[in-house]
């Protein structure tokens, strides 16, 4: 970017040194940027966009360097827990396994997005147990009890061994999320189908 010579009371501007054409023929910087003068407070932008129009943006600045308190007052304090976050998930390479007697399979589990940090901490538990509504909830073994993710390490996958102990009909093994606002996630689309063996 180029700063510009003309002289302005009120402006600083920058300009590419690249130049676009727009439909009518004339020809622009393809990126304009102005600030107040003699600071970083932006006041506008102009820049060509794909149909040769030129496209003007203006800001309008609501606070400079530390923003005041008074722009985070409507803004409840629990807004962490209130927010609906649909990105949030749980990515599982099995949802239905058939299991032998002392038979095992290992589901590889990741979160689909990173957690939210609320009040300094990113760390979502996530553990699993036979429903309540199972059968023979004592016929399978997991291993192991909980599974912590944090925004390091949640595209990275975490096994679950899950170990029939007894031959039984379907158990349906439940998640429950702590943390990271993946309480407000739907549990029940993460279930885990122990389908009878065969």
């Amino acid at each position: 970017m180029i700063h510009s010579d003309d002289e302005s009371i009120l402006e600083d501007y920058w300009y590419s040194d690249e130049k676009c054409s727009i439909s009518s023929g004339e020809r622009y910087p393809c990126e304009e940027i102005y600030f107040t003068k003699n600071t970083d407070i932006p006041l506008k932008t102009v820049r060509i966009d794909n149909f040769q129009e030129r496209i003007q943006t203006e800001y309008k600045v609501l606070s400079i360097g530390k923003p005041d308190e008074k722009l985070f007052e409507p803004i409840p304090l629990d807004w962490a827990y209130k927010c609906n976050d649909l990105a949030l998930g749980v990515v599982l390479n099995a949802t239905t396994l058939q299991l032998k007697v002392n038979e095992s399979a290992t589901i590889e589990i990741y979160l689909s997005t990173p957690p939210h940090r609320i009040n300094g901490n990113d760390t979502v538990i996530i553990e699993y147990k036979p429903s309540i509504y199972s059968v023979c909830p004592k016929c399978v073994r997991l291993v192991p009890k909980r599974l912590v993710f944090n925004s390091d390490n949640f595209r990275h996958p975490q096994k679950l061994i899950v170990t029939r102990i007894k031959d039984s009909d379907a158990i349906w093994i439940d998640p429950t999320f702590i943390g990271g606002a993946y309480e407000q996630v739907m549990a029940s689309l993460y279930n885990i189908r122990l389908a009878r063996s065969i």
